[in-house]
């Protein structure tokens, strides 16, 4: 029995870092639920999104750019000032006399009141606005693809955590089949002892059997509570629920077309990169142009409390005046304007130089991505193909240490056999039988990696 508890340590070995699988042979919707409840509840993915609406809400303001914009102004100010005026020398034809002979120095002091509404919007922009949008569209795109390739991730660790739940059903079974068989022949060996065709030797290691398999059993009902907190973590689904989805732990077939089909996120992700990067390139060379605007303001404007002198007048002296007040109204200004930075050191040359060398290095990524999803496609399709040819060799082998098993009890019955070789016969199915669950294991592994690797496992799951 020593080597049949060996392959329940390597099961349990199997159970924390073990193969995951697609359930194909029930319905999807099995999935359906947990899966869709772990991409709402995942806090990752919910950051994601949000930085996702960050990204359009950066579009829309660039977008808003080429709308116009209304300001509306107002002011009151108080102003004092000496002057000098220069006005041209007239003579009085009568008297003869010369006014404004010279320059006149004077102060003036009075206050201003304004108020007014100004409209201007970009005609041209060099295409920055139109191109700054685009990319950012590209981006928006970009992110929710890399979010979307989460979800088939995430897919995984569930179905992974479902199918070791299930294979523990079935080591479940195994040591409850084996229970009952070794408790038959725990009870024949009694009465062979009694009888004085047996030794308390076979009676002490069949018991001996028995409390392992017991331990088993412990072993087996911790994993699985450990398994459904996890689960419970992963989708925020109540205990209760988790308990209700069970599903037969079996071998997955899928369609070679459609499971073969790239629609990787993460390159569709590099490709919408790509168009971003593009247009962030041709709008840092569209900033070398000038950007036109158009203008229009209409303003009131009224000056009162207004005392102007002048000092020293000749034959007059100091002339004070003053008004109540001077209105405008409405002042009225239309027209456009441009902007045009000619020269800006390198700054604008190393904008374009950078753009450029963005654009090359996710051209790079780009290409070695899909070199390398390439190869891994063929990978996990080799690996898909193989597991589904192993899982009919360890079939036949449980078939025949089950056939040998029973033999071997049949035997042990008879007196043909001691104890040692009929525990070594229930240890051979055992042995087969963990082997062959382990085998389909491996094989829903590779069927969900081959979904995965191709960016379909979600997608499958969702149908």
């Amino acid at each position: 029995m020593k080597k049949l508890f060996s392959y329940f340590i390597i099961l349990s070995a199997f159970l924390v870092g073990g193969s995951t699988g697609l359930y194909a042979q029930q319905p999807f919707d099995v999935f359906k639920t947990p899966v869709r409840q772990a991409v709402v509840h995942n806090k990752s993915l919910q950051n994601s999104i949000l930085e996702n609406q960050k990204t359009l809400l950066d579009k829309e303001m660039v977008q808003g750019k080429l709308l116009p914009t209304l300001t509306a102004n107002a002011g009151y100010g108080y102003l004092h000032s000496g002057f000098d005026l220069d006005l041209p020398t007239q003579q009085l034809p009568l008297t003869g006399i010369n006014l404004f002979e010279g320059s006149q120095k004077g102060t003036v002091s009075t206050q201003v009141g304004l108020a007014g509404v100004t409209a201007k919007q970009v005609i041209f922009s060099g295409l920055q606005i139109t191109n700054g949008k685009k990319a950012l569209e590209h981006k928006a795109k970009a992110q929710e693809l890399m979010t979307a390739a989460g979800y088939d991730q995430l897919a995984q660790e569930v179905i992974l955590s479902f199918d070791q739940l299930m294979l523990l059903r079935e080591v479940d079974l195994l040591i409850d089949d084996s229970d009952k068989r070794l408790r038959k022949e725990h009870q024949k060996v009694v009465k062979a002892i009694e009888n004085g065709f047996a030794i308390p030797y076979d009676r002490d290691k069949i018991k001996l059997a028995m409390l392992e398999l017991e331990s088993k059993k412990a072993e087996v009902q911790s994993n699985r509570e450990l398994l459904y907190y996890k689960l419970e973590e992963l989708t925020g689904l109540p205990q209760r629920e988790l308990h209700s989805i069970s599903y037969a732990l079996s071998e997955i077939v899928l369609d070679g077309g459609k499971a073969m089909q790239m629609n990787r996120k993460e390159l569709q992700a590099l490709e919408a990169s790509q168009k971003a990067f593009e247009y962030v390139l041709k709008k840092e060379k569209g900033a070398q142009l000038p950007i036109l605007f158009a203008f229009g303001n209409i303003s009131y404007v009224n000056a009162f409390g207004t005392g102007m002198t002048l000092q020293d007048i000749p034959h007059i002296g100091d002339v004070k005046m003053s008004s109540n007040h001077l209105r405008a109204f409405p002042s009225y200004a239309v027209g456009v304007g441009m902007t045009w930075n000619i020269f800006e050191g390198k700054s604008h040359k190393s904008s374009i130089e950078k753009a450029r060398l963005d654009l090359q290095i996710n051209a790079n990524k780009l290409d070695d991505t899909r070199e390398k999803l390439s190869l891994l496609q063929r990978k996990t399709k080799s690996d898909y193909e193989l597991a589904l040819k192993k899982i009919a060799v360890n079939q036949q082998q449980v078939t025949i240490a089950k056939n040998n098993m029973r033999l071997a009890s049949r035997q042990f019955e008879e007196g043909l056999l001691d104890v040692t070789e009929r525990l070594e016969a229930e240890n051979e199915y055992y042995k087969h039988s963990l082997n062959y669950f382990n085998q389909v294991l491996n094989q829903r592994s590779m069927a969900t990696e081959l979904l995965k690797a191709n960016g379909n496992l979600y997608q499958t799951i969702m149908q």
